[in-house]
């Protein structure tokens, strides 16, 4: 009896231990996912009105590799496609406001595998945005028109602290996490503080 609790143990030790990567090898994951992101900060105003931030979905695409250092410590390094930005809530005489940024984020994650497959993370991520823009209706002139810029008020980079799980079913990966910006991408003096705040959902695949 004691043989076959020995050699399960050691059949789910070797399962565990392929479902998150070899210790001391380096594999990588490509991955897709959806953003669910917005800017939170200071209170921001539109001549005399408040405007309130909103969520907005966008698309995270692409790959990260794994280094196991341990059975229980795995660092992390990925380059990400991601679209990220915000709505504002309507206002006397502004309305459809839509924040968008093209970015590519780059996080460094150390992973602690707590039980088989699962993770708990954490790390720093350097984001710099390729392409900004914002759009706009506004009332002119007795008037509804729309305008969209170039988003030259919002700086590129930024440095987020991303945190999440994740859980391994053979080579299929199931990550969540919470990217909490730290540094505002307020670009102009006086301006508010804005600092990106994003929810992200994605499968990867370990090759």
């Amino acid at each position: 009896m004691r043989k076959y609790l020995l050699l399960l143990t050691m059949m789910a030790s070797a399962v565990a231990v392929q479902a998150q990567g070899e210790v001391g090898k380096l594999t990588f994951m490509p991955k897709v996912g959806v953003n669910i992101s917005t800017l939170a900060g200071e209170d921001q105003y539109y001549v005399n009105d408040k405007l309130e931030s909103k969520n907005r979905i966008g698309v995270v695409a692409g790959i990260e590799g794994e280094y196991q250092m341990s059975d229980l410590l795995g660092l992390s390094v990925g380059v990400l496609y991601s679209l990220q930005g915000n709505k504002y809530s309507d206002v006397t005489y502004r309305k459809n406001y839509t924040s968008t940024f093209h970015g590519i984020n780059v996080p460094v994650m150390l992973n602690c595998y707590i039980v088989k497959g699962l993770a708990v993370k954490a790390g720093l991520q350097a984001g710099y945005a390729i392409n900004k823009r914002e759009s706009y209706d506004l009332y002119v002139d007795k008037a509804w028109g729309s305008f969209a810029s170039s988003g030259s008020i919002f700086n590129s980079f930024d440095i987020g602290v991303p945190v999440g799980l994740s859980y391994d079913f053979d080579n299929i990966r199931l990550d969540v996490r919470y990217n909490y910006g730290l540094t505002s991408i307020s670009k102009l003096d006086g301006m508010p503080a804005a600092h990106h705040r994003v929810i992200q959902v994605s499968l990867g695949y370990r090759l």
